[in-house]
């Protein structure tokens, strides 16, 4: 989705034309935000054009308040702050040439200048964040809630299919084999969902809900040989496929439980990479050249580790 502001500048002519005509210009943005990484004290967030030239940029302090727009602990965190024209600041900018040399570069580009520059004096700045896979498993969380209670929200009564403790939509394993889903062939897609997810032993299950991917009697986490808690770099080099991990032969089912008293941690940390989306909104702008109401900024999606 594409934002389009529109600009009126003030053109005073001489000759054919009287002072005060207005000239209305529309700006295509293409709402896909960048962070720049080199501000240690400041968030520096901008889209660009390149034809023409322009940029929409918006900076605010790295503060302990304001983190949680980043890093919050659940989807749906939402924070308002006011643009002051000093530490929060709402740029438009044209340019000569190509505003990414100029704008987040450790040597900007001598060749590109900036044309013209309006600056809003006020205005209020609302940010949402949201999950768009909380535990990175490659499914979107509003998927793995079978109550259809998630939506921008923790659900309320969350599916846990393997009763660990940890909802589905923030568990990297869901089956608790110690293989995490992301690598169980989930093959997600919005058109066939999780139609095509890899199912080894054709069971009811797809491998990334199945306890024993390969139906042969031994739980996946124990054809674990080596004990590592990574039961797909385990194989049975007598088995008639020796390149085959254990877990999915169903012809080997040798149990390697661990021994608790010795090794007390037994399945893998649920630690995963989490991607979020940061929606920055704007509202009573006061910009020289800006007439509207709401613009709606665009997004910023990244990812990060979690460990819980």
């Amino acid at each position: 989705m594409k934002t389009y502001l529109y600009l009126f500048f003030a053109l005073f002519c001489f000759n054919s034309c009287s002072d005060g005509d207005v000239i209305e210009v529309g700006l295509d943005f293409d709402q896909e935000l960048a962070l720049c990484g080199l501000f240690t004290d400041t968030y520096f967030l901008y889209d660009i054009r390149e034809d023409p030239f322009e940029s929409l940029s918006l900076s605010f302090p790295i503060t302990a308040a304001n983190a949680p727009i980043f890093r919050p602990a659940e989807t749906g965190y939402s924070d308002s702050f006011e643009i002051d024209g000093s530490s929060v600041r709402f740029i438009y900018r044209t340019y000569d040439g190509n505003p990414e040399d100029l704008l987040c570069s450790l040597i900007p580009d001598p060749n590109t200048t900036i044309v013209n520059s309006y600056e809003a004096t006020s205005g209020i700045v609302t940010t949402l964040t949201t999950f768009i896979d909380d535990d990175g498993d490659g499914i979107p969380s509003s998927v793995e809630d079978e109550n259809l209670d998630f939506d921008d929200n923790p659900a309320t009564n969350p599916t846990d299919r393997d009763g660990d403790g940890i909802p589905d939509y923030k568990d990297a394993d869901d089956d608790n084999d110690n293989i995490l889903t992301r690598f169980e062939g989930v093959n997600y897609s919005i058109e066939n969902g999780l139609s095509l997810a890899r199912n080894t032993d054709g069971d009811a299950l797809p491998d990334y809900l199945d306890a024993d991917d390969d139906g042969d009697g031994t739980l996946t986490r124990y054809e674990d040989a080596d004990l590592d808690l990574d039961p797909r770099n385990d194989r049975d080099l007598e088995a008639d496929d020796p390149d085959l991990a254990r877990y999915l032969n169903p012809l080997v089912n040798d149990s390697f439980q661990v021994d608790i008293d010795a090794m007390p941690i037994s399945f893998v940390p649920n630690e995963f990479i989490r991607r979020y989306r940061v929606r920055f909104n704007l509202s009573q702008i006061d910009i020289q050249i800006l007439s509207t109401d709401v613009i709606d900024l665009g997004e910023y999606i990244y990812s990060g580790t979690i460990t819980e």
